[in-house]
C-alpha cells in the first residue's frame, strides 16, 4: 500500500463545520485508498449516518466492507439502515456478538465474517487486531502504509494502550497515528496523563481522541502532543500531508 489513503469521519458526536452534517453520539469513518473501501463502525442513527455520507459525496455502493469494532448502540445502530441501501457487502464482526444479530446482517444479504481472537488481513495494508478481551470485547484496525502505521478504534473498551501494543507489534518501528474513541471520559487526569506518555513510547507521534474519549481526555493529549494532536469531527478528513513532522 502507497500513500495514498484518506479517512473521513462520517458520524462523531463532535459539532461539525459543515452545516449539511448532523453531530450525534457515536462514531464511524470512510477508509479509502486501500484495496477496500470500507466503513468502519456506523454511529448510533441510521438515518444520520446516511444523511452524513450523501453530505460527504459517498456513495453506498461504492463501500465494499463494513467493520463493527463493537456491539454497543452507538457504533452498530446505522448499519441497517446502511444495509438496506446496499445489501452486498461484506461485514466483520467480533465473534461474541450475538447469533441473532448476525443473522439479522445475513437476512440483509451481507457476507458476514465472524472474527475471533486473532489478527487477520482484512487486505493488503488493512489489519483487524482480533476480537479483545475488555468491559465490552472490542476489534481495532491498523491502516499500514510505506512509511505510516494507523490505528483506529472504536471505543478502546480493552485498553488503547493495549490495542496499540498488539497492533504496533504487525509493523514495529514505524511513527503512528492511534485515533477514535479512547474511553476516557471519565478517566482521572493522571491517568490520562500516564497513557498518553505510554502510547508516545510505543510509537504514536500523533493522536485524534474522539467521542467517549472526553473533554478533559482531549485537552491533555493536545498539551502532551500539541500540533499532532488532531481534532475530529463529522467531515474531518486525514490524508497523508495531515501526518508529516
Amino acid at each position: 500500500m502507497k500513500n495514498g489513503f484518506r479517512i473521513t469521519v462520517v458520524y462523531d458526536n463532535h459539532m461539525p463545520k459543515n452545516k449539511a452534517l448532523k453531530p450525534s453520539w457515536g462514531f464511524a469513518c470512510v477508509i479509502e485508498g486501500f484495496e477496500k473501501t470500507i466503513l468502519f463502525d456506523t454511529g448510533t442513527s441510521g438515518p444520520i449516518l446516511m444523511n452524513n455520507l450523501a453530505a460527504l459525496g459517498f456513495d453506498p455502493a461504492q463501500i465494499n466492507t463494513v467493520i463493527i469494532s463493537h456491539g454497543d448502540w452507538d457504533h452498530i445502530g446505522g448499519i441497517w439502515s446502511f444495509l438496506d441501501v446496499n445489501p452486498a457487502v461484506e461485514v466483520y464482526l467480533p465473534d461474541s456478538l450475538s447469533r441473532h444479530l448476525k443473522d439479522e446482517v445475513r437476512n440483509h444479504g451481507a457476507r458476514l465474517l465472524s472474527v475471533g481472537s486473532d489478527r487477520i488481513s482484512v487486505c493488503p495494508g488493512v489489519v483487524l487486531s482480533g476480537e479483545m478481551e475488555g468491559p465490552r470485547n472490542e476489534q481495532a484496525m491498523l491502516l499500514q502504509t510505506d512509511n505510516r502505521q494507523i490505528i483506529i478504534t472504536g471505543c478502546a473498551h480493552p485498553g488503547v494502550v493495549a490495542i496499540t501494543r498488539r497492533l504496533a507489534e504487525t509493523a514495529s518501528g514505524l511513527p503512528m497515528l492511534v485515533m477514535g474513541g479512547f474511553h476516557l471520559k471519565d478517566s482521572p487526569a493522571d491517568e490520562i496523563e500516564a497513557i498518553a506518555k505510554e502510547l508516545e513510547s510505543l510509537g504514536a507521534h500523533w493522536v485524534a481522541p474522539t467521542h467517549c474519549s472526553g473533554d478533559q481526555a482531549e485537552a491533555l493529549f493536545a498539551k502532551r502532543f500539541g500540533t499532532h494532536c488532531l481534532p475530529l469531527c463529522p467531515g474531518s478528513v486525514i490524508t497523508p500531508e495531515c501526518l508529516k513532522d
